[in-house]
């Protein structure tokens, strides 16, 4: 039996993509089962919150393959089964974990942050500094934050200290930034042009909710004077498929998102219909999100006006929802 806790530094399991994939629940316990090599081996895979463990049982003797795991058998018969086990090993670890590289508790807050305004993931671009990565504008590609571990030394020059620190680089106001370094909460930007970035460590000096504004200020300056022509062609592409959209029939903003040829774009699709100069030429009421629901703050008159008009189209409301499966527009 091997400990898989090795395929996992830095990295932590998330239980509804291993449901996703294929593995069963039992009693608190995640199992996966495959069979390989023309169905002569079974490889088992079990997770718990303590316990991650795999196998390969030999299903002619229905007793566990241990060769795989040691190292002094060789041979290109026992190499294939070992490649096959490996290769299905690490995919269950690319696809069911996240990076559980960052531990401040700030650090995590500003994550989810970003992951739940700009439905954006942390990019992980360099294979040796496994602990530094970036968020980038799905429109233009451009950065708007990295997220690094370093020591302090590295940032306070000043400083002797080694211990080890988390910091989030933004882009700021070219020029403008020595307004607001101090050296203490703010610096300026480390490894980034130090006219249009700052730093900030992520150890509760600076307030989350101040560190929220300054994200949004910088994926406001990612997005640049440039990307206006961008969105505004963005918008006429989404109200021009919301006319599409046949009566008694709604589709999601991952939908509109997929229409726009980027299914990571969602989130400016709710930007820009909240923006609907015309809501009876262009019915954004037909927009709900993955799981059928009106949203709060429909921009027309909120959600009971969203129901309103939904209903008037023959679509059914039931606890402000939707059922997809009966009044999704398949294209």
């Amino acid at each position: 039996m091997r400990n898989l806790e090795k395929y996992l530094n830095n990295k932590k399991i998330d239980n509804n993509k291993l449901i996703k994939y294929g593995f069963v629940e039992d009693n608190n316990k995640y199992i996966y089962k495959i069979k390989i090599h023309n169905n002569e081996f079974e490889v088992i895979v079990e997770v718990t919150d303590n316990i991650k463990t795999s196998k390969i049982i030999d299903i002619s003797s229905d007793e566990e393959y241990i060769l795989v795991d040691v190292e002094e058998s060789t041979g290109e018969f026992v190499g294939k089964i070992r490649e096959e086990y490996e290769k299905i090993l690490k995919d269950i670890i690319n696809k069911c974990t996240d990076e559980n590289i960052f531990k401040f508790k700030q650090t995590k807050e500003i994550i989810n942050y970003i992951k739940e305004k700009y439905d954006d993931e942390l990019e992980f671009l360099w294979e040796k500094f496994d602990n530094n990565a970036i968020w980038r504008n799905k429109i233009n590609q451009k950065w708007y934050g990295l997220l690094l571990t370093v020591t302090y030394d590295k940032l306070d020059a000043s400083s002797n200290s080694n211990e080890v620190i988390e910091i989030i680089d933004l882009r700021y106001p070219k020029g403008e930034n020595l307004n607001i370094v101090d050296n203490e909460k703010f610096f300026l930007g480390y490894h980034m042009n130090k006219n249009s970035w700052i730093t900030i460590i992520l150890d509760g000096r600076v307030e989350t909710e101040k560190i929220k504004r300054l994200i949004d200020d910088s994926y406001n300056l990612s997005v640049g004077n440039s990307m206006i022509s961008t969105m505004n062609e963005l918008s006429k592409k989404v109200f021009d498929y919301l006319t599409k959209i046949p009566s008694g029939k709604v589709v999601t903003y991952k939908q509109v998102a997929e229409y726009l040829g980027n299914k990571g774009l969602a989130r400016v699709v709710g930007n820009i219909l909240h923006k609907n100069p015309d809501g009876d030429k262009y019915p954004c009421y037909k927009v709900l999100n993955s799981k059928g629901e009106l949203a709060k703050e429909f921009v027309f008159g909120g959600e009971k006006e969203q129901k309103k008009r939904l209903e008037k189209d023959g679509i059914k409301v039931e606890n402000n929802k939707v059922d997809l499966k009966i009044y999704k527009w398949e294209e």
